[in-house]
């Protein structure tokens, strides 16, 4: 499909309804096998499972923070919160317009970060998140002197870029996470890269403002025969990972599809802590447990609004928090690389489209307490469009 004018635009809308119609994207995982990830570029150590690294993990969850006690506590404090406020009101910070960059740190040049960065900038991109997989590759090397020197130079590296971005005026969270990372034998991959993002910021002047998993264990071969089991594992990580970061001021979110909520009916409700319920609200539960937490929905359609729209597939998320009284944040996520099919990504689009249908999202949402603003997948195919 192909946009030349805002006429055009509109023929491809109506085309683009009628394969939605067909298809019936947002009801249907396997037709949207959507993911924020390179698989050209994420490091094999990413995916690969190490059996000399399987016994490490995050600690269990101590029993106290069962959802029955923090889900009290939580809405004591929400409710003290609201008191002589208007729940509708919007916040007042600045919202998120972040961007993913998935090129691999070490190899970077100058030259590409200068110039990334600058268009960012001019883009009005405040929040960059960096693919930090790699990491791994270092993770994975004997312990010893050459180990070391690579720890140091990738910290280096990173806080480099840091220093760029945060002297634009615009806010580093690191990322990380492939589709294995909850499962048995593999969780010890989040917990090397959790555990190194907290030891930066410890010893860095120059820090991640955030950590961000992008674990999409929907896209597992063994997803759709146990999506209890899958899902579960999934929220266990979470919880863990919150828990291991409670000690932190860093900021947590993680990158979710729409179908995880109720209102698609295409999960299951998982018992879960002592409570069932649907995925997407274990999610909010665990990380309201944590300030300034978010949750990215990747909403991708090519057009904001009608039946199918980003819109509409992020709407009972957006309500769901809202109506929960949660402090978490819904940040939406658009697509602009060139990814199948053709009606989740604004690829052979323009900016000036991109951006009308943004407004469109923000003008929706605005008004949601808990909308937190926009995210773009992802640099290089945005900085792209004419």
């Amino acid at each position: 499909m192909f946009l030349g004018c805002v006429i055009l635009g509109i023929g491809i809308m109506m085309f683009a309804s009628i394969i939605k119609t067909e298809y019936i994207p947002h009801r249907n995982p396997i037709d949207t096998q959507i993911s924020q990830y390179s698989n050209k570029i994420i490091t094999p150590n990413a995916i690969a499972s190490n059996p000399e690294f399987q016994k490490i993990t995050f600690d269990a969850v101590p029993q106290k923070k069962s959802y029955f006690f923090t889900n009290q506590i939580a809405s004591v404090i929400k409710s003290i919160k609201t008191l002589g406020t208007n729940p509708t009101e919007p916040k007042q910070n600045t919202k998120e317009h972040g961007i993913w960059i998935w090129t691999p740190i070490m190899i970077m040049t100058p030259e590409y970060i200068e110039s990334t960065l600058s268009q960012a900038q001019v883009n009005r991109v405040n929040t960059i998140y960096i693919s930090i997989d790699t990491y791994l590759d270092v993770f994975v090397m004997p312990k010893g002197e050459k180990r070391e020197q690579a720890k140091k130079a990738f910290s280096d590296k990173l806080e480099n870029f840091i220093v760029s971005a945060n002297s634009r005026g615009i806010a580093v969270d690191a990322e990380a996470g492939w589709q294995n990372w909850a499962e048995e034998g593999n969780t010890y991959k989040a917990f090397a890269i959790v555990n190194y993002v907290k030891n930066f910021n410890n010893t860095r002047a120059n820090k991640f403002r955030g950590f961000q998993y992008d674990v999409e264990p929907y896209l597992l071969a063994s997803y759709e025969k146990n999506k209890s089991v899958v899902l579960k594992n999934f929220i266990q990580l979470i919880d863990q990972t919150e828990n291991f970061m409670q000690d932190s001021s860093l900021k947590f979110s993680i990158v979710i599809p729409d179908f995880y909520d109720k209102e698609d009916q295409m999960t299951p409700k998982i018992a879960y802590n002592g409570k069932k319920d649907y995925t997407f609200k274990h999610l909010l539960n665990i990380l309201d447990r944590k300030p300034d937490s978010s949750i990215i929905i990747m909403s991708y359609r090519s057009f904001a609004e009608g039946y199918d729209g980003s819109i509409e597939i992020s709407n009972n998320e957006m309500q769901t928090a809202k109506n929960g009284k949660y402090n978490t944040q819904v940040v939406i996520a658009q697509e602009t690389g060139d990814v199948m099919p053709p009606y989740i990504t604004f690829h052979r689009t323009s900016k000036n489209y991109l951006s009308g249908q943004i407004s469109k999202i923000n003008k929706a949402f605005n008004s949601n307490p808990n909308f937190g603003g926009i995210a773009i997948h992802y640099v290089n195919a945005f900085l792209a469009l004419k």
